[in-house]
């Protein structure tokens, strides 16, 4: 009698069975947050009919965008970009003044202004709740600063309070060997000149160096 073979007898789990390793990735589980329709046990297939759906959704959205260029791109085209000297309204003040000084009975203040300003307004207030007329003109200088003259004939103190918002005296400058009122108000400066025969009232709030340049053009204009 042959012994048995055992060998042949011995079950695989016993026998050192290489396990076999699968090319599907680990599936999260559908409560992990991370997980994605890649989880799933089963791909989501869609019908004919969604499919269809779906792809008419994509060919709408795609000519709304392409009609919306070729409606923006003729619009565009017809509206150049804006030049910023479009935006300067320039005034002739010497023109102005000599029409508003056969208004007001005399000569009024109209200085000759070098090339980086220009009056951007003008006019001869003829009406005025204070019942003082009076010549105003604002002159822009290097595009960023601005000087608000205003000439009154026959002003009286209520008239200056008004004009200055009722600003506060701080002190006094000589200019050209005429004196001025200084005045403050939050961030404006008025420079105040009151003469027999004519009142000058200049403000800005962009600096006092073009405010005292003014006001010695003023200064000799009113000697």
């Amino acid at each position: 009698m042959q012994p048995e073979n055992t060998e042949n007898n011995t079950p695989a789990s016993e026998a050192g069975a290489v396990p076999v390793i699968s090319d599907e990735p680990t599936r999260r589980d559908l409560n992990d947050p991370k997980a994605t329709f890649e989880d799933l046990p089963y791909k989501p297939q869609l019908t004919e009919k969604q499919a269809k759906r779906a792809n008419q959704t994509l060919k709408g959205m795609i000519i709304s965008v392409a009609f919306c260029i070729a409606v923006f791109i003729p619009l565009y085209l017809l509206n150049p970009t804006p030049d910023e000297k479009a935006f300067e309204s320039t005034v002739d003040l010497q023109a102005t003044a000599q029409g508003a000084s056969e208004m007001a009975g005399t000569e009024l203040f109209a200085p000759e202004l070098a090339d980086d300003e220009y009056a951007n307004f003008a006019r001869w207030q003829a009406n005025t709740a204070q019942g003082v007329p009076y010549w105003e003109f604002g002159v822009v200088i290097e595009d960023s600063k601005f000087v608000w003259v205003r000439q009154a004939v026959d002003s009286n103190p209520t008239w200056v309070a008004l004009i200055t918002d009722s600003a506060l005296p701080t002190g006094t400058k000589e200019i050209d060997g005429v004196q001025w009122e200084v005045r403050t108000k939050d961030a404006k400066t008025y420079l105040i000149s009151e003469g027999k025969d004519t009142t000058f009232v200049l403000s800005s709030d962009t600096g006092e160096e073009e405010l005292v340049e003014m006001a010695r053009l003023a200064s000799q204009d009113a000697k």
